[in-house]
């Protein structure tokens, strides 16, 4: 798929950012995601990672949500992952690190 059909976008609000993610997040894309990511203001909010229109998700995006998670604990701020297709969380399952992350089905109406 490559970086042309890749997108990111941020919603900010005062208690949380939502960051929507569609495409591939794979080894190409994950510096994209890495920039927008790293600009955010987050101590004390919550991120929410939109997933929900990703339509792939390997192992380099692991990476990025490791260090994330990593960060979260150490700057105190939340990580939730919403939407995460069955082969994310396969992913996840695999290396055993789905138990490190808030997962939820879907975007509430109002963080929309």
């Amino acid at each position: 798929m490559g970086l042309k059909d890749f997108a990111v976008d941020v919603t900010e609000q005062p208690e949380r950012i939502v960051v929507s993610v569609s495409g591939d997040i794979d080894f190409e894309t994950c510096s994209v995601l890495t920039r927008v990511l790293d600009e955010l203001v987050l101590p004390g909010r919550t991120l929410v990672l939109d997933f929900t229109r990703i339509t792939f998700m390997g192992t380099s995006a692991l990476h990025v949500l490791l260090a994330l998670r990593a960060r979260a604990i150490e700057d105190e701020w939340t990580l939730e992952l919403v939407g995460t297709p069955r082969q994310g969380l396969r992913v996840l399952e695999l290396t055993a690190t789905l138990h490190l992350f808030s997962l939820h089905p879907a975007l509430a109406p109002a963080l929309r």
